[in-house]
């Protein structure tokens, strides 16, 4: 192990890497100090070298001295540029130079009286700054260890008294001081540094998941400056502004509601179309700071969400109060349809009045369907999701409903692999899928295969295709296929379909018509894990 391998030289390793890549320009600075003061020396002693204003001084040494100490200087310039050797052996190989070298121009001029060691402060200092650890401290032993040999040798050679030994003492104090002072610096220096990086990695990161959160919103979302300049934006909000833009000049209302609202943040503004796009955004700018002026945020919130929202709260408002109307319906309800049908039993009743009868009884029991379908649209959001064998589901379900509605074993038709399971609450998918196949077998051609449900896999979801063999559903009545109370059919109450896709939605799963030949219904589902 080499020296300056040794602990006591040795960076801490946490920090080594970034200091050492900033130490390479602060051994340039310092080698840019040793030129000129090399440089400085031995052209003092070209220009006035009979007059070398230093007592005992030899100029022929002195010069020497400092041809030498300018080459080395020289030299460093390279080692310096191809960091070669380490940063580290460079560091203590220049230091050493440095106080080897004013110690002999020391020695040629007079010893510590010249004043050429207080050269050595700035090398100490410059070494507490640049290095960690000891090492500073080891810098300045060598120096104080160098002044002290030229006192000694001066004084021997007659050329200083032993009373110099006290200026030469007071010098060493400066070089321990200086160097624990500059590492003291360096030290705090190097924990802030420490502290700003960790900061800047904190942010930088925060900036990343406010993207990644912004990112993830149905929303424009734009972050403006002082100067209603964009920041940050999401890319819907890119769509929305233009890609290219870098303020909101391009879209002279949102700069006016800006300044608006600056001035009253209370102020709400009406919609805004943008750009080609379809539909009206609504314009909303959130304060950064206290200071409005300082920056905001602006939020595009799409109409078309802000009223489908709206729409479902009315109709979950609506839902809850038709609920508790169809509760208080159906006693009254069962006590008309039971006296009807006492009084379809009189015996005496002639033929007109047991048709009146048979009217009456149909409608209670169409009532009583549509109170039905009230209450359990009430029930949709207690979903109990549970693993459905869709095999095992499909057979009981099929042979059931071909019992009760009378049906020949060949109308309906179904494939699916036998181990294919989905998440879904059992009673839910019952009714949903008794819906489908009513409407289907209800506007099919009611011969063999005129229904047929294929079950599909794709990765993680599952899909369940019921189709028939009728005429379909005609493109004027699509966008109000699964809306409440829309029906084709007199005797129907207009809440199967969307009954039926509420209960998807409350189960994580979709119901969507597929354009086509015939009716064609599709459920989006999980496939439950094992």
């Amino acid at each position: 192990m080499s020296l300056f391998q040794h602990p006591f030289f040795a960076y801490p390793a946490a920090d080594a890497s970034d200091h050492v890549v900033r130490g390479w320009k602060s051994l340039h600075y310092l080698n840019l100090y040793r030129l000129i003061i090399s440089g400085v020396f031995l052209l003092s002693t070209y220009l006035d070298s009979n007059n070398l204003r230093f007592e005992h001084a030899s100029t022929v040494m002195f010069a020497v001295y400092s041809t030498i100490y300018l080459g080395l200087a020289a030299l460093f310039i390279m080692t310096i540029s191809l960091r070669r050797p380490s940063f580290n052996v460079q560091l203590n190989m220049q230091v050493l130079t440095d106080i080897v070298m004013v110690v002999l121009m020391m020695m040629s001029v007079g010893g510590v009286r010249s004043g050429l060691g207080l050269l050595l402060v700035v090398t100490v200092a410059s070494s507490g700054l640049v290095a960690q650890g000891r090492i500073a401290l080891f810098h300045a032993a060598i120096a104080v260890f160098g002044v002290l040999l030229v006192q000694t040798l001066s004084t021997l050679n007659g050329q200083q008294a032993a009373g110099d030994y006290a200026q030469a003492g007071l010098l060493g104090i400066v070089f321990f001081v200086t160097a624990g002072i500059a590492q003291v610096l360096a030290q705090r220096l190097r924990v802030s540094e420490a502290l700003a990086s960790a900061r800047a990695v904190d942010l930088e990161n925060m900036a990343q998941i406010n993207q990644l959160v912004i990112d993830d919103m149905q929303d424009g979302v734009v972050v403006l400056d002082g100067e209603s300049g964009i920041r940050q934006a999401n890319q819907r909000a890119l769509v929305l502004l233009g890609a290219a833009n870098v303020d909101l000049s391009s879209v002279p209302v949102l700069l006016d509601y800006l300044s608006q609202w600056r001035k009253n943040p209370l102020l709400s503004f009406p919609p805004v179309t943008l750009g080609n796009m379809d539909g009206q955004y609504l314009p909303r700018f959130i304060a950064v700071t206290d200071k409005r002026v300082m920056g905001a945020v602006l939020v595009l919130e799409d109409m078309t969400h802000i009223n489908a929202q709206a729409q479902q709260i009315k109709l979950a408002a609506l839902g809850r109060l038709t609920a508790n109307i169809a509760h208080e319906i159906r006693n009254p309800l069962a006590a008309i349809s039971h006296a009807t049908e006492i009084l379809q039993e009189d015996a005496q009743a002639n033929k007109t009045q047991q048709r009146l009868l048979e009217i009456v009884l149909n409608n209670t029991q169409r009532i009583n369907h549509l109170v039905t379908d009230v209450m359990a649209l009430n029930r949709r959001d207690r979903a109990q999701v549970e693993r459905v064998v869709l095999f095992v589901f499909l057979t009981k379900l099929v042979d059931e409903f071909r019992q009760a509605h009378q049906l020949d074993v060949t109308w309906i038709q179904w494939t699916c692999l036998p181990a294919l399971a989905i998440s879904f609450d059992s009673a839910h998918l019952w009714q949903v899928m008794s819906n489908l196949l009513l409407n289907a077998v209800r506007h099919s051609q009611q011969q063999p295969g005129s229904v047929f449900i294929t079950v599909a896999q794709t990765r993680n979801v599952v899909t369940i295709d019921v189709q028939d063999d009728g005429a379909g559903v005609k493109p004027e009545n699509l966008t109000q296929l699964f809306e409440p109370f829309f029906t084709t059919v007199s005797t129907g109450t207009g809440l199967g379909l969307y009954i039926s896709k509420e209960l998807c939605l409350a189960n994580q799963a979709s119901l969507e018509y597929v354009p086509g030949m015939g009716g064609h219904f599709r459920i989006s589902c999980l496939e439950a894990r094992c």
